[in-house]
């Protein structure tokens, strides 16, 4: 059950730096454009490290649920189920941060 919390926890951090990554290029590709971004970009990506410190929490609660003895199932499903939730919400909110001002752009042209 540990190798299970341990893996999930690498999927989440491989796909918040994934995130990271887009929106780094994607940040430089619109600012070389020189086009006004909408407030949705600005609020959830121009700042984009903070993708990178998401995985965080899920880290420190997995080497807490290491040093147990043994993992309860319950504790096993909270984790996931708050893993999940935070996976939803960051790939989302990146998601419509990146699409929005191409989106701009298209209806423009």
């Amino acid at each position: 059950m540990k190798t299970y919390l341990w893996l999930l926890t690498l999927a989440f951090a491989v796909i918040c730096i994934s995130c990271w990554a887009l929106t780094s290029l994607s940040l430089h590709v619109l600012s070389e454009m020189k086009i006004t971004l909408p407030a949705i970009t600005i609020i959830v990506l121009h700042p984009c490290s903070w993708i990178l410190f998401c995985p965080v929490p899920w880290v420190l609660y997995s080497a807490i649920l290491s040093f147990r003895k043994e993992v309860t199932t319950s504790s096993a499903f909270l984790f996931t189920g708050t893993l999940f939730l935070a996976l939803a919400l960051v790939v989302c909110a990146v998601a419509v941060a990146d699409i929005v001002p191409w989106i701009a752009i298209h209806s423009y042209v």
